[in-house]
C-alpha cells in the first residue's frame, strides 16, 4: 500500500506543475487547463489511486485505532454536518440544484478520509518527511533552474512562480522544502547528506523569498527557531551548533529586534515593498475581503451557500469561473460561507484541538512528530487569515490534511535514524 500512498503524495506536486516551458497548450478539453494537469483529471486520479487504499482499510479498520478517539469524532460530526447542509442548500437554494454540488460533497469526503485518516495510519512520520523533503526540494532546484534559462516563464506578476501554475504552489512546496528538510538534517548523522540537506534549506528560503510572500517567509523563520530550541541533543557537535544559533538569534533580536518589527510592519502595511513585490497594505485589503465575506455569509448564515460557494455553483460550472471576491480570507468566515454558523462553531473548536495535538508533538521526544508539530504551529496563523482547505485538487489542502491526521496519531515513539525514501 506504501507504493500507492507515495504515489498519491507525488500526484500533489504533479498536478500544479505548469509545462509551458515545453509547448504544452494552455487548455485542451479536460486534460489540460493552464499548461498543466487539469483540476478535474487530478481529482480523478486522486480517486483511482486512492481507491486500493480505501479497499485496504476496509479489511484493516482496527489500524484506525491508531488515531486520536477525539480526532475522529471531530472528523465524524464534520463529515454528517456537510451531508446535512448540503441537503439543505440543494432543497433551499436556487444554484444547489445540480450534479456538482454533489461531486463536491463526495471529493471533500474523500480528501478528508483519505490525507486526514488513511495514509496517517498507513505510513512512518519519518517516510513522509523524507519523500515530502527530498521531493519539494527537488522542484525547487528544478524551478530555479529555469528561472536562469527561462525567468520569462517563472515569474507571474513580478512574483516567482518557478515551474508550478500560479504562486500557493511555489510558495507551498518552498515552505515544505525548508521545514521538513529540517527534519531530515534533524535525523540524518552522516555530514556529507546533511549538508545538501542544508542547501536545500537555503534554496527552498531562496526561492521564498523570490515568491515575495509575507506569511510564509514569517512562518519558516519561526519554523526555524521552533526547531532550534526543540532538536534533541544528537551530539557535542550539533549540541554547540543548536545554541550558537540560538544565541545568535537572541542577538539579532536584542541589537536590530526594533528596526525588524518596524521593517515587518511596513511592508505588512504597504509602506515599504518585499523584493520585486508591489507594497500593498496588506492589513487594509485582508479586512476589505473578510467584510465583503461576511456580506456574502450574512445572505445564508445558518446553511451556508456550500462548497462550491467561491464557483458559479450553476449546472454549469468550470473550473475557470473561480471568483476571489467568493473566497473569503478568513478561516471563520470562509467556514461561515461553506456551512453557516454550524461550521463557524466547528472550525473554533477544531483550532484549539490542533493547537493542542501540535504543541503535543512538539513536547513528544519524537524527532519526526517535532516537524509536523512545528508545521502545524507556524501554519496556524495563516490558516486563520486565508480560507479552509477543503477542495480535494488543492495542493495546500492536501498537505494540511496529511498533517492534521499525523499529529492525532496516539502512539508517538522515538524515531530512530530512517533511510530516504
Amino acid at each position: 500500500m506504501a507504493s500507492w500512498a507515495f504515489a498519491l503524495l507525488l500526484l500533489v506536486f504533479g498536478s500544479k506543475l505548469s509545462l509551458a516551458c515545453i509547448g504544452l497548450p494552455s487548455q485542451m478539453s479536460i486534460l489540460i487547463f493552464q499548461h498543466g494537469l487539469h483540476p478535474y483529471l487530478n481529482v480523478i486520479f486522486n480517486f483511482l489511486l486512492g481507491l486500493p487504499i480505501g479497499f485496504y482499510m476496509l479489511h484493516h479498520l482496527q489500524k484506525l485505532d491508531g488515531l486520536s478517539k477525539l480526532y475522529r469524532t471531530f472528523l465524524v460530526f464534520l463529515l454528517a454536518m456537510l451531508f446535512i447542509e448540503t441537503l439543505l442548500q440543494y432543497f433551499f437554494l436556487e444554484n444547489h440544484k445540480g450534479f456538482y454540488v454533489w461531486a463536491a460533497l463526495i471529493s471533500t469526503y474523500w480528501l478528508i478520509i483519505l490525507f486526514g485518516i488513511f495514509l496517517p495510519v498507513l505510513l512512518k512520520p519519518t517516510a513522509v518527511i523524507h519523500f515530502l523533503s527530498k521531493w519539494s526540494v527537488i522542484f525547487v532546484v528544478l524551478s530555479l533552474l529555469l528561472w536562469l534559462v527561462r525567468p520569462d516563464l517563472t515569474f507571474k506578476g513580478g512574483r516567482f512562480i518557478g515551474v508550478f501554475k500560479h504562486i500557493p504552489y511555489m510558495v507551498t512546496c518552498a515552505s515544505i522544502g525548508v521545514i521538513f528538510t529540517l527534519g531530515r538534517v534533524q535525523i540524518e548523522k552522516n555530514l556529507l547528506r546533511r549538508t545538501w540537506y542544508v542547501l536545500g534549506i537555503f534554496l527552498s528560503i531562496f526561492a521564498l523569498v523570490l515568491t515575495g510572500t509575507r506569511s510564509a517567509l514569517a512562518a519558516v523563520s519561526i519554523a526555524f527557531v521552533l526547531w532550534v530550541l526543540r532538536v534533541p541533543v544528537q551530539s557535542r557537535h550539533f549540541r554547540y551548533c543548536k545554541y550558537s544559533a540560538a544565541l545568535l538569534m537572541t542577538t539579532i533580536v536584542v541589537l536590530f529586534g526594533g528596526q525588524i518589527v518596524g521593517y515587518a510592519s511596513d511592508i505588512a502595511t504597504g509602506k515599504k515593498a518585499l523584493i520585486d513585490r508591489e507594497a500593498q497594505d496588506g492589513v487594509a485589503s485582508r479586512m476589505e475581503e473578510v467584510e465583503r465575506g461576511w456580506e456574502y455569509f450574512r445572505t445564508s448564515p445558518w446553511i451556508g451557500q456550500g462548497l462550491l460557494s467561491k464557483f458559479s455553483g450553476k449546472e454549469d460550472l468550470v473550473v475557470s469561473s473561480y471568483n476571489s471576491f467568493k473566497d473569503p480570507h478568513n478561516i471563520f468566515v470562509s467556514a461561515g460561507v461553506v456551512g453557516g454558523w454550524p461550521f463557524i462553531i466547528w472550525t473554533s473548536i477544531f483550532l484549539l484541538l490542533l493547537l493542542r495535538l501540535s504543541v503535543k508533538a512538539l513536547l513528544t521526544e519524537n524527532a519526526a512528530m517535532h516537524i509536523f508539530g512545528i508545521y502545524a504551529l507556524v501554519h496556524i496563523p495563516i490558516l486563520i487569515i486565508y480560507h479552509w482547505h477543503l477542495s480535494l485538487g488543492g495542493m495546500a489542502d492536501r498537505f494540511y490534511w496529511l498533517v492534521f491526521g499525523f499529529l492525532a496519531l496516539k502512539e508517538k515513539p522515538v524515531s530512530s535514524r530512517a533511510t530516504s525514501s
